[in-house]
């Protein structure tokens, strides 16, 4: 008989003995999680960790002292004085029969299976299943193999252990509920609601919550196995909400981009648009040699080395001809922390030009309130005002946070029209302590208007949210005409985005720098054609051919963001690391050396070292907030820290 662990005074933790050993842990710890603090493995099939327990698996059965039967670790809160064995011979049997039912009708499919070398069922089986099986059962149940619920996600019904995961996701984390259980008994059944097709905009989840192989992903069928397979963790790219993920490639291109838990942040869900984006990142479709194409002369390919000199040249040109105020320059939400930190300085403090920005719409008055909420605040709000669509369809996984906080945190979450009157939204409010405004950025303005209006009622945090992967760090770092890095106010008379386009169409803009992927510059249509056509210089860094890279004067190739190594900053202002998963397609230097050795060219001095570490170490120093968030913190600005 283990020996009961002795009491302590009441510290809002408990004392429990596992297997012999003896811990303790808050009150309402689950003794699945008491026995993981220890290291001790108890196989689950049911359990979630991001789900209500409901115990119908068995596999997590064990043993605890003064108790009749045996009880589901998953489900059974630890006791003070509690004493559990997790490998006693019950259990041990207990494991045992319970595989050998799974296994009575499971298809031997694991040499065709793409769960096969992650899936729990296979593992289990070898771990804690019986040798040889009692059942001389040859012909097993069968249904259609392979059947598509949807574009993405396909079923094999002869696979499904019934553990109940995928319905609980869409009951407990999406309240979609599109996957009921139909029938009852042995006759039960995983499907969709009606026979219908998925619809949800995270169902890309469901294989990665499914413990075994009965639901797979429509676009890694028979593509891989897990161990041939390079992971390199890293950040989605589709928008600024800043998902942790798992890059995982093979032979020199991505396979599937997988789910990384982050509570802080996505809480381990993705969502579609984000996980089923990775093909678009093995495109041939390439920007691969440095050209330099002058207006009159005859275009050719270069040397990279050359390129920049011709870039220089073509600068210091405009600069000599005119000023350094004919010369604008456009960075890229696109680009890591470290790339934009050089791009200011190299248009600021070498070239001497204050036209700088990142994206067409003006930021007047912006200061870091516009993102003083944090994503896991949002369930600490008492109620949250979310200003119309937008937020929600820039950034999707929003939406599950707002569907926990209300479902699960019991917040009342009120979507309003984005243009609410700010009178009748303090009206429909009830009392607050702290209130949260969620609004995208074409929405700032209202939405101060709004927070102003609710703080007679108490605290209000805003969430603006950004676009493209780094919009956050790019006002951070002072990518804007009318601030510094740390939002410290610049010299005025520099232009925004659009104003660089209408002078350089109008020819009062010479030569255009235009570094990175930018989907803005691309949504100005007939402006941008206006801007690069009269342009004199057009000197672009890019990874992909397009309208931009085909009238660039001078054009070097850049690297795609699984490509470079750096920090890129999401809507909370949370440093995330982006490191490199795959090969650069140009045999180019990193976007940083391009900068630095274009500082080199134009004359300046002290841009030696432009690696991207250590152009993090002086991005750190000349930004306070971004050397206390580090690696996977917060940039968090104060009052005296912006002045």
């Amino acid at each position: 008989m283990a020996q009961k662990p002795p009491t302590q005074p009441d510290d809002g933790h408990v004392a429990v003995s596992i297997d012999g050993h003896e811990t303790r842990v808050p009150k309402g710890t689950l003794v699945l999680d008491a026995a993981a603090g220890l290291g001790i493995h108890i196989p689950i099939y049911c359990a979630h960790p991001k789900m209500e327990p409901v115990a119908v698996c068995r596999m997590c059965l064990v043993h605890i002292e003064r108790f009749p039967k045996p009880q589901p670790a998953c489900a059974t809160v630890v006791a003070d004085g509690m004493a559990v064995t997790t490998d006693s011979a019950e259990v041990t049997k207990i494991r045992e029969g319970m595989l050998e039912f799974l296994l009575l009708n499971h298809p031997l499919d694991c040499p065709v299976c793409d769960r096969g070398g992650e899936c729990d069922l296979q593992d289990f089986t070898f771990r804690y299943g019986p040798s040889v099986s009692r059942f001389p059962i040859t012909e097993k149940v069968h249904f259609n193999k392979a059947v598509p619920l949807s574009e993405h996600i396909e079923l094999d019904q002869e696979r499904c252990i019934l553990c109940w995961r995928c319905v609980r996701y869409y009951d407990e984390i999406t309240g979609e509920k599109e996957i009921v259980l139909e029938q009852r008994g042995v006759q039960t059944l995983v499907t969709t609601f009606n026979e219908q097709p998925l619809r949800s905009s995270f169902q890309g989840n469901l294989p990665e919550v499914c413990p075994v192989g009965a639901l797979t992903h429509r676009q890694y069928r028979f593509v891989s196995r897990p161990w041939d397979l390079q992971r390199t963790a890293g950040v989605c790219p589709e928008c600024s909400y800043g998902c942790n993920l798992n890059v995982d490639s093979r032979d020199f291109e991505i396979r599937r981009f997988a789910s990384r838990d982050n509570p802080l942040v996505e809480d381990m869900w993705l969502c579609d648009r984000g996980r089923y984006s990775f093909p678009k990142w093995n495109s041939t479709e390439r920007v691969r040699r440095p050209a330099v194409r002058p207006r009159a002369g005859r275009a050719r390919d270069t040397a990279v080395g050359e390129a920049i000199a011709a870039a220089a040249n073509e600068l210091r040109a405009v600069i000599d001809a005119h000023s350094p105020s004919a010369i604008g320059v456009m960075g890229s939400a696109e680009s890591t922390n470290e790339e934009l930190f050089l791009l200011q300085r190299l248009a600021r403090d070498v070239i001497g030009t204050r036209n700088i920005d990142h994206q067409l719409g003006s930021f007047d008055g912006i200061t870091s309130e516009e993102h003083a909420l944090g994503i896991a605040e949002i369930e600490e709000c008492d109620a949250l005002v979310v200003l119309g669509v937008e937020p929600e369809e820039e950034a999707p996984v929003l939406t599950l946070r707002l569907f926990k906080a209300q479902h699960k945190r019991g917040r009342r979450v009120h979507r309003v029209a984005r243009d609410a009157d700010p009178a009748g939204v303090v009206k429909a409010m009830g009392a607050t302590t702290l209130t949260g405004v969620i609004a995208d950025e074409t929405n700032r303005e209202h939405a101060v208007l709004v927070a102003t209006a609710l703080a007679r009622k108490g605290a209000v945090r805003r969430m603006t949210v950004t676009r493209g992967v780094n919009g956050r760090g790019a006002k951070d770092l002072g990518v804007l005409p009318n601030v510094l890095p740390g939002y410290r106010a610049a010299p005025p008379g520099g232009k925004n985005g659009r104003e660089i386009l209408e002078a350089a169409a109008a020819g009062a803009i010479h030569a255009l720098l235009i570094t990175g992927p930018n989907a803005a510059l691309e949504r100005a249509g007939e402006l941008l054609d206006r801007a690069l056509q009269r342009a004199e210089s057009v000197i672009v860094v890019e990874t992909r051919p397009g309208k931009v890279a085909s009238a660039a004067t001078v054009l070097i190739p850049g690297h795609a963001i699984f490509e470079k190594l750096g920090t890129v900053t999401n809507i909370e202002g949370r440093v995330q690391r982006v490191r490199p998963a795959l090969p650069p397609a140009a045999q180019t230097p990193s976007d940083t050396r391009v900068l630095a050795a274009l500082a080199a060219e134009l004359g300046a001095k002290g841009w030696e070292r432009s690696d991207p570490m250590s152009v993090n170490r002086a991005l750190r120093e000349a930004v306070p907030a971004y050397a206390e968030a580090g690696s996977g913190g917060r940039a968090l600005w104060t009052a005296e820290r912006v002045a």
